[in-house]
């Protein structure tokens, strides 16, 4: 099982912490996966540590049914501060029945925003990472 020819959307935020957006990211290309990334300005974005990215795409250019999974990482530092379009994202996502995964204080985005995920679809920190990469290969399996 691989994530070949799955399309992967990962948010990134001011702040966002660097395991949990880039241990995702790296591992869905290294399976194959189409990976992009929506930051939350055109500018892009720095981590908690100063290191930059930058977004392949706004929030508001992804079509949610052309999206197998999205991935909602978390900050160091108290809650994400999503875009308008990154939260419009997630609803969309959420509603055309695509699997949402969050990690760390991205779970309360997604809470706030479509409801509680399952259990298996959420990393409460980086050690759980490895748990939730696997999880997203047997969610989009074919």
């Amino acid at each position: 099982m691989t994530l070949s020819d799955r399309s992967i959307a990962v948010l990134t935020y001011p702040g966002y912490q660097e395991l949990e957006f880039w241990y995702p990211v790296l591992r869905a290309r290294e399976e194959g996966a189409t990976v992009t990334v929506v930051a939350s300005s055109a500018a892009g974005c720095e981590s908690f540590l100063g290191y930059p990215v930058v977004g392949d795409a706004d929030g508001a250019e992804i079509d949610p049914g052309q999206v197998d999974a999205l991935i909602v990482p978390g900050t160091v530092a108290g809650r994400p501060d999503p875009s308008e379009a990154q939260i419009q994202l997630i609803r969309a996502v959420h509603a055309a029945g695509r699997p949402l995964y969050a990690i760390g204080t991205g779970a309360a985005i997604v809470a706030g925003l479509v409801g509680e995920l399952d259990a298996n679809r959420l990393a409460a920190d980086a050690d759980a990472l490895p748990a939730l990469v696997r999880r997203l290969r047997a969610d989009l399996a074919d």
